[in-house]
């Protein structure tokens, strides 16, 4: 893994902190492509209200495919509007859930590892279908990879007005992410102030109730 951020900033000095080449190149360093293999899940990840009805669509085609049992949709504000696309287009409610506890890319990764209904333990590495935009991918996958996952990269489209927003926004997460050393692996006091966090969460959002989830207004990262 610490290969892989060596490779990103080393990237980063020869792309010139272009965010088109730095967002390509972190794609290309850390996402695997989907080959049509089968996985535990499908996890979407959200990114606002103008992204939600394309991502639940491809959740949704990979799920009637046959790829995974189970769907898990992750993102405060946007988990319980997927769910509800989903179970909309077709698919069982004991199919499909989600939390709406998380408030970034990094609590993406972890509520998802803490409540996606899939087998847990220390040896097995959950294998997970990441639905997300081409711009987001590299840095969510990395973030999942961090916290256990095998990941399979499923990237939508954006529009183009959606692709010129997000291409600076992404870069600096990216750069935010770097500077802070959320793009590595958490260290055991960050796992358990997050823990922590999210039982305090859970209760004061009902995060994990896609009825009745109260999600005060928030700026993802």
């Amino acid at each position: 893994m610490r290969r892989t951020i060596k490779s990103l900033i080393l990237l980063l000095c020869v792309a010139g902190l272009s965010p088109f080449w730095v967002n390509w190149g972190l794609r290309l360093l850390v996402a695997r492509p989907d080959h049509g293999e089968a996985v535990d899940a499908i996890v979407v990840v959200g990114r606002g209200a103008g992204y939600n009805e394309r991502r639940a669509k491809a959740a949704v085609e990979l799920w009637e495919q046959g790829r995974a049992p189970h769907i898990f949709m992750s993102g405060a504000n946007d988990a319980p509007v997927l769910v509800d696309l989903a179970t909309e287009m077709g698919v069982p409610a004991d199919q499909v859930s989600g939390e709406a506890c998380a408030a970034t890319t990094w609590e993406n990764a972890f509520y998802t590892k803490r409540y996606m209904p899939v087998e847990k333990s220390a040896i097995y590495k959950p294998k997970v279908l990441l639905v997300t935009d081409g711009l987001h991918v590299g840095r969510t996958t990395l973030l999942y990879r961090n916290l256990g996952f095998e990941v399979v990269s499923h990237p939508v489209g954006l529009t183009f007005p959606q692709w010129r927003m997000q291409l600076k926004r992404e870069f600096l997460a990216i750069m935010y992410y770097i500077a802070t050393r959320q793009i590595f692996p958490p260290q055991a006091d960050k796992y358990e102030r997050a823990n922590n966090a999210a039982d305090k969460r859970i209760v004061e959002w009902k995060c994990l109730d896609m009825e009745e989830a109260f999600i005060p207004h928030l700026t993802q990262k």
